[in-house]
Parts: structure tokens; C-alpha cells; sequence
């Protein structure tokens, strides 16, 4: 995990990208790839002959300076990349660069739309994606993790993905949530997790439909962990950014960085 895409856009939650994609670099020794991007916005009056949407300001707003002079002091390396248009097609063309995506939880950015983004970033591009809150807070990669797992490939392509991360972490809690329909056991990613010398231990629960959500939320809440690892749906209603109940739920209402893989 060498390169992270941190979206560098003046809104809401670009002080909260920022400071978990720097925490992120640090601990891996990374290279961050920053997508400066201008995206086009509702104009009212606008030409009907050419539509409603312009450009935002083409100048560099006092937000993105900011985050640039911050990664200057930072020491760390990046690239700087500058793109015009809508925030889900110029991700999807600057992400195969990257091994992570660092954006914003949806709650937090009514715009640009996040949850598109996100969608895309992990079925298009295939790309692990770290959703953070408004509240910046950064990324405490030595703390504990809560990886959710459900027994199905998703699951251990999130955990997988997150090795990188998760070897750095003081815990991980596998907390196995059974449907009926549980795939591999949480038994299976502790002993993986063991074997790389990560302390970890498995709380097992059972949930129905939307009450995952709520129960994932209450364990978060009790253990109150670094950040959450999990796997994100493949469905097609994912690409179109609306999201299978529970991660939907969790993308607006988890208060940590949100690890998701497809």
C-alpha cells in the first residue's frame, strides 16, 4: 500500500481527508497522489444551450493552499495531479494509479456526491477505499481495529486488503455477525491474523436484516476502535451509490474511518 489518493477539494471534509491520509503515509512510508479537482456546480440563469453546470473557480482557494502548504511541512512525498470535471469520472481515471482512496463519509460532504464516488472507486476501479468523518480526528493506525466479518468473500478481501494497516494495529476484534447464511467462520481470519504475529480475538453475534447495522454500531460505540475494516457489496444498486442496508448505514453513521473493500 505505497500510494494513497487523497481528493483534494475545498470542501467540508478536506481537513479530515487530509489528516488521515498524512497519518496513513507516515505509517506506511507512502507516496500520496493528490487529485486537485474543479468540479462543475448548478448555475442559475446558466445558457439552457449549454446546461446549467459551470466550472468551479479555476484559482486555488485558501482551503487547497492550506493543504498543500500542510503537506510541504509534512516532509512527505506526493504528487500533485489537477483535473476538471465531475468528482466519480476523474476518480476513476486517476485511481488505477493507487493502492488506497482516501474520501469523505457522505453524511458529512452533501457535495461533491460521495456516495457515487465511493461505489465506483470500489467496482470500477477495484480500489480499497478509506471513508472518514467531518470531524477531523485522523487516522490512530497503531490503535484497535474492528474488522466485520460475515464469512463471505468480501469479508476477506476487505481483511486482506487492510494487512498493511492491520499489521501495524495494537488488536483487531473479529466481530463475526451471522445471518443464517455465515460462509467461512471468524475462526479462519484470527488463525490468518496469528499467524503474521497480529493480536486478535473473535466476539460472535447474530443478526437479521437492518439490525446488523445498529448491532455493528452499538460494538463500535463499546470498543471504540481506531478505524472499521469491511467488505462492501457488489451489486449493481452499488455503482448507482445506493448502498446494501448495512453499509449504508455505517457510511452514514460511523463516527471512525471506515475501511471498505469490494
Amino acid at each position: 500500500m505505497n500510494k494513497i489518493l487523497l481528493l483534494v477539494h475545498d470542501d467540508a471534509g478536506l481537513a479530515s481527508r487530509l489528516e488521515a491520509a498524512l497519518d496513513v503515509a507516515r505509517a506506511l512510508d507512502g507516496t500520496l497522489l493528490c487529485l486537485d479537482l474543479t468540479v462543475p456546480i448548478a448555475s442559475v440563469g446558466a445558457d439552457p444551450l449549454f446546461g446549467p453546470m459551470v466550472l468551479e473557480p479555476e484559482t486555488a482557494t485558501q482551503a487547497v493552499v492550506a493543504a498543500r502548504a500542510e503537506l510541504d511541512r509534512s516532509g512527505l512525498r506526493y504528487d500533485w495531479i489537477e483535473r476538471r470535471g465531475e468528482l466519480a469520472t476523474e476518480l476513476a481515471r486517476v485511481a488505477p494509479l493507487a493502492d488506497l482512496v482516501v474520501l469523505s463519509s457522505p453524511r458529512d460532504l452533501l457535495f461533491p456526491a460521495m456516495h457515487k464516488a465511493i461505489g465506483d472507486t470500489l467496482v470500477r476501479a477495484n480500489k480499497p477505499v478509506l471513508a472518514v468523518p467531518g470531524t477531523p480526528a485522523g487516522m490512530h493506525v497503531h490503535g484497535d481495529v474492528l474488522l466485520l466479518w460475515d464469512g463471505s468473500p468480501g469479508a476477506n478481501e476487505a481483511m486482506l486488503a487492510a494487512m498493511p494497516l492491520l499489521c501495524h494495529a495494537a488488536s483487531v476484534t473479529v466481530l463475526e455477525i451471522d445471518d443464517g447464511s455465515l460462509g467461512l467462520p471468524a475462526l479462519k481470519a484470527t488463525e490468518y491474523l496469528s499467524e503474521r504475529g497480529i493480536a486478535n480475538h473473535v466476539h460472535q453475534e447474530l443478526a437479521f436484516g437492518e439490525k446488523a447495522g445498529f448491532l455493528i454500531l452499538e460494538w463500535i460505540d463499546t470498543l471504540k476502535p481506531a478505524y472499521v475494516v469491511m467488505g462492501g457489496y457488489s451489486h449493481a444498486r452499488l455503482i448507482e451509490g445506493l448502498f446494501g442496508g448495512v453499509t449504508e448505514r455505517l457510511l452514514d453513521d460511523c463516527p471512525i474511518p471506515l475501511f471498505i473493500k469490494h
